[in-house]
């Protein structure tokens, strides 16, 4: 470097770039961003909406496309500045119409480029009443699109217009004629448009209509909306077949049952559930949307570093949770009408209609389409299973899929395998379900840009929602309500069975009383045949009691169950604090009986009771915090065995019955939860204690437990001589609450049993993956054994 170069300061250059945009946006924003004709037709349609027009009038010719209306139409002044503006902010802070309030349908600015896909030319025509001028003015445009593709830049596109005035004869509105169709609209079937449209912008007749499609501000006055509707010039407006709109209202009002569903913008959830034959809810509620979706947000769900994750990088356990993570907020009202039609004799019945005929109605109108602004989003109308209901059922799945469900109708472990209760397999199928799920979406501000993920916002397309936390939460809420449906139409479905059967038995002893009247009257049979006859029939009358009383008291007897286990922890808190107080009874008795010997006998025999419930005590306690951990361990199964024995053994001792164990000290158990083992061998032992009580034979009575592991399986058996268990109720003692103790020995602690044990047992050793098998025949010298094998490692399938 020169010495002169040392003393220059470098040169830097300043200045300022701006943006400049190519014509060929149009391109983009038309011809790109639409893909189909019917929804470009529907954007159209969604601007003559906006202008509070009653019908939108559209001609499909062989040349043209003429779209016309009869809304306020557009002054000079908002056609050069809302029209003339690419992607105009102006609708999206412009929520309501003019006249009628009505929710804005359009709100990215550029529908009306959508012409550009369907023509290479566009002549608007708009006729308004303009405040400047005190009267009304017609406005000509016309956009050659061919021509504007040709520009190098948006601001040296020039598009030709003239305003002039005109009287009040001349009707106000917009008229769009679209010609130099492009092949896109030249090939397009007029039928399947005409269905398509009619199928965005009416989203039927006879459901619920939102309550926020108009609005009125404070401050501000609203006209009367007539209504809107889309009518095909030089046809009768299309109507709804065999079916008028009031037919079509009493289908839609003759459903099974239905969801109705509320989200305000703040966030709050209202929801009913109404069931055929009754005018009222039979079941309502509300929820913070806030509340219940903040556990399933992206920084709850996220898989931490180092930490297993799905292929959406959320954590494990939620890998079969659909559509996650959520947002806790939509920023929308939510409106969901649900109505389910299962295929069911008689629906249609009080109706008079043609029940084949409604039904194939039904069918052709199912599904669960998003609305937006009173517009149907095609990516989820007609047959679109967006929902994955009919996916469920294809799957069978058993597990609620929306993450509102579980919190409202829990499914116990048993409901889920249990094919005939659990209520997912009830859930509808799509043909069966008509609904509609309106919202009212609305571009954002540049203020709300970083929180977008809790808007529900519609892409550039018009077809679909953006896919983000607002709408993955609107999925669950629209998922909730089929789901809700399942949940009581299988609790329905159940009490109906039970009612059928109820119903059944009534009639059956109705004609069994009615039969055994008859033949005892009868004097054209011989006697001793006939009192043989009654005599059988009165066998199978009293039969049919006794099963209905064992119901009755078997429900009765599970509703305490269901008590018993909240109840255990406490009981044992308070038997601790009656054992202290029976120590310190005992402990003034033992120094009363020095004074008086006479009390001696009552002093031995307190401390024995002491002692054993002291015992019961400690046991139950170790009982109720195995319980509470139902970890699987590994344990020698003799030490588990004597000290169930143990507890057990003064009630052996009381009645004479000798208790054996032939266990080795050092085998292994299977690792399963202690107190699963406990339980299974306590049911056991207290089984065969209860069949030796009531035996009245002087051989001495005797129980013989012993264990062994046979390759990887670990076989339990219980023997006894007690009384044995008769052929014909062998296969019933596997029933819950049956019992042949209830009228026993006052004297037997043993004889109070709920008949849950050998039921219980095989429930919890088949869960283990083993079996448990009353044993025929016995070993010589028992009269019944129960043998119960269960693999070594007991919780693996």
């Amino acid at each position: 470097m020169s010495t002169g170069e040392k003393g220059r300061k470098p040169s830097v250059k300043r200045a300022k770039a701006s943006f400049e945009i190519d014509a060929s946006l149009f391109e983009e924003l038309g011809e790109r961003l639409v893909s189909k004709p019917e929804v470009a037709l529907a954007e159209l349609i969604k601007n003559s909406y906006d202008a509070d027009g009653t019908t939108c009038t559209l001609t499909l010719g062989e040349d043209s496309i003429i779209v016309a209306d009869d809304g306020h139409g557009m002054t000079e002044q908002q056609f050069l500045g809302n029209w003339m503006v690419v992607s105009s902010q102006k609708k999206g802070d412009q929520r309501f119409s003019r006249a009628y309030r009505r929710s804005m349908a359009g709100s990215k600015g550029v529908g009306r480029f959508s012409a550009r896909f369907l023509g290479h030319q566009v002549e608007l025509r708009s006729v308004a009443f303009d405040e400047d001028a005190g009267s009304r003015t017609l406005l000509v445009a016309v956009f050659d699109w061919q021509a504007i593709s040709r520009s190098v830049r948006i601001t040296k596109v020039v598009v030709p217009y003239t305003v002039e005035r005109v009287g009040d004869s001349v009707a106000l509105g917009t008229t769009l004629t679209i010609t130099k169709l492009r092949s896109e609209a030249d090939r397009i079937s007029i039928a399947k448009v005409k269905t398509d449209i009619l199928r965005l912008t009416d989203p039927i007749t006879g459901l619920e209509r939102p309550p926020f499609v108009t609005r009125r501000p404070a401050g501000t006055k609203k006209q009367h909306d007539p209504g809107f509707s889309v009518v095909f010039s030089g046809e009768k407006e299309e109507g709804a077949g065999d079916f008028t709109e009031d037919l079509q209202t009493q289908i839609l009002d003759a459903f099974v049952g239905r969801v109705r569903l509320e989200v305000t913008e703040t966030g709050l959830v209202t929801y009913e559930v109404f069931w055929r034959g009754k005018d009222d809810p039979i079941k309502s509620g509300d929820f913070k949307l806030k509340e219940l979706s903040s556990p399933f947000t992206l920084t709850k769900t996220r898989a931490k570093k180092g930490e297993e994750q799905d292929v959406r990088g959320l954590k494990t356990d939620l890998e079969k949770v659909q559509q996650l993570p959520l947002a806790t907020a939509l920023n929308t009202p939510v409106f969901i009408d649900l109505r389910f039609f299962p295929k069911r004799a008689g629906t249609f019945k009080e109706l008079g209609l043609n029940g084949t005929k409604a039904q194939k109605w039904i069918r052709e109108h199912a599904s669960i389409a998003v609305v937006d602004n009173t517009f149907a989003m095609s990516a989820y109308a007609g047959s679109s299973d967006w929902l994955g209901i009919d996916a469920s059922k294809a799957t069978n799945e058993r597990n609620w899929q929306s993450v509102f469900t579980p919190v409202f109708f829990p499914m116990s472990p048993e409901q889920k395998k249990d094919t005939q209760l659990n209520p997912m397999l009830a859930l509808p199928r799509g043909p069966q379900l008509i609904g509609r799920i309106h919202i009212a979406t609305r571009k954002l501000s540049a203020s709300t840009v970083d929180e977008s993920d809790d808007w529900l916002q519609a892409n550039m397309d018009r077809e679909s929602l953006r896919d983000n936390g607002a709408f993955r939460l609107l999925w669950h809420l629209s998922r909730f309500c089929a789901e809700t449906i399942a949940h009581f139409d299988r609790e329905h479905r159940l009490a109906e069975e039970r009612q059928k059967k109820a119903t059944e038995r009534k009639e059956a002893k109705s004609a069994l009383a009615h039969a055994i009247a008859e033949i005892r009257s009868s004097s054209q049979i011989e006697p001793d045949h006939r009192n043989r006859i009654v005599g059988q029939l009165e066998l199978a009358q009293d039969r049919i009691e006794a099963t209905e009383q064992y119901d009755r008291e078997a429900r009765a007897s599970l509703e305490l169950m269901s008590m018993m286990g909240v109840m255990a922890g406490f009981l044992t808190h308070e038997f601790e604090k009656a054992v202290g107080s029976l120590t310190n009874a005992a402990d003034i008795v033992r120094k009363l009986a020095k004074l008086d010997p006479g009390l001696a006998g009552s002093a031995e025999r307190l401390t024995e009771i002491e002692r054993n419930l002291a015992h019961y005590m400690d046991y139950m306690r170790m009982f109720v915090d195995k319980a509470r951990d139902p970890v699987p361990q590994d344990f020698k199964a003799a030490a588990q065995i004597r000290r169930v024995v143990q507890t057990l053994q003064p009630v052996a001792e009381a009645h004479g019955v000798d208790i054996t164990v032939d266990v080795d000290r050092a085998l292994k158990a299977p690792s399963m939860p202690i107190a699963a083992y406990h339980g299974i061998v306590a049911n056991l032992l207290s089984n065969a204690l209860k069949a030796l009580v009531p035996k009245r034979s002087s051989e001495q009575r005797h129980v013989r437990i012993y264990a062994t592991n046979d390759q990887n399986r670990h076989v339990l058996v219980c023997l006894d001589n007690g009384i044995g268990i008769p052929d014909y109720l062998r296969d019933r003692i596997w029933d819950p609450l049956y019992t042949t103790t209830a009228n026993g020995d006052e004297q037997n602690p043993l004889g109070s049993g709920l008949g849950l044990g050998l039921n219980v047992v095989h429930n919890v050793v088949r869960k283990l993956h083993g079996t448990i098998k009353l044993m025929d025949p016995t070993p010589p010298g028992f009269s019944t054994g129960f043998r119960v094998t269960l693999p070594l490692d007991a919780t693996a399938k």
